[in-house]
């Protein structure tokens, strides 16, 4: 196996998406329009080089049946070519990071994965910069004993201002409305906490920083799955002025042309929502949805 290759600004640039999250080779060559150096001509051209970072060990592929019939490649960096990326002494992802998908998390993985980089093109399209991006599990909320981990999160910067988003990939296999640790009322009650103790902790240093602010997406399979989620938001946030809570459906966020800085998302008071949006006190022209006041127990998990 070859030890050496020269790496151009787009090798580099398809290293670093896989830092961020497996993907496939469509998901790739539709990220590779942000790339540096400029995109793959079409997937052949792509396979080309994926098959040649393979040959000297900085990225791995395996197969799976795909939807439409067949098999499809899906990559991954390897040990070697993180550390090609970031440095031998750079802290690597767990060993899971690595590895093969889990047939338990692939589907989660890969909405996981097309939700990325629909973000990523929709930024570069949109001329908004991402600023710091954490893959999944690497960022942590906490609130007293508990604890949250979203399943990516973004910083955005543009026209000098700072956006901050986690998102959470929402299957419809998680309990909505219970106490369990890993139910939404769980995770949202820890984003709503986390996010009052560094608003106490900026107003008691005198606010000589930027405000600490960040919102919380959910992007569900439904759109009454996704109503559910902000009904139960607007139950058990402490401030009901703060939203906190976006939701959309994945169908839109890969729907829209620009769902990065388009009101795609909606907030627990019905109101529509841009991730980015430098005017805020400006209201769309898009009418409210009446949310329902209560969560029905009977739908809430689909």
């Amino acid at each position: 196996m070859a030890t050496t290759v020269t790496l151009s600004a787009r090798d580099l640039s398809l290293l670093r998406l896989l830092s961020w999250t497996p993907a496939s080779t469509a998901l790739i060559l539709r990220a590779s329009s942000t790339f540096e150096g400029g995109s793959f001509a079409d997937e052949r051209r792509l396979r080309e080089r994926l098959q040649a970072l393979c040959r000297v060990g900085f990225v791995r592929f395996w197969s799976t049946a795909h939807a439409g019939g067949g098999l499809q490649n899906y990559y991954k960096l390897t040990p070697a070519g993180f550390d090609r990326l970031y440095g031998p002494d750079a802290t690597k992802p767990p060993r899971a990071f690595f590895v093969e998908i889990s047939p338990t998390f692939f589907e989660h993985t890969m909405q996981l994965a097309e939700a990325i980089i629909e973000t990523m093109f929709a930024c570069h399209a949109g001329h908004v910069t991402i600023e710091r991006f954490y893959r999944e599990n690497e960022l942590m909320f906490a609130a007293g004993n508990a604890e949250v981990q979203p399943d990516c999160f973004f910083r955005f910067n543009v026209g000098g201002r700072s956006f901050n988003v986690a998102v959470e990939i929402d299957m419809s296999q998680e309990s909505l409305d219970s106490v369990a640790p890993n139910s939404l009322r769980e995770k949202i009650r820890v984003y709503d906490t986390y996010q009052d103790t560094l608003l106490s902790q900026w107003q008691a240093a005198g606010r000589v920083w930027e405000r600490p602010r960040f919102r919380v997406v959910f992007l569900t399979r439904s759109v009454q799955r996704a109503y559910h989620i902000l009904s139960l938001a607007r139950l058990i946030t402490a401030n009901p002025r703060r939203r906190l809570v976006y939701a959309a459906t994945q169908d839109s966020l890969r729907g829209d042309t620009n769902p990065v800085r388009s009101p795609v998302f909606l907030d627990h008071a019905g109101h529509w929502q841009a991730l980015v949006d430098l005017h805020p006190t400006a209201a769309y022209l898009r009418a409210p949805v009446q949310l329902g006041n209560v969560v029905d127990q009977s739908v809430a998990i689909w």
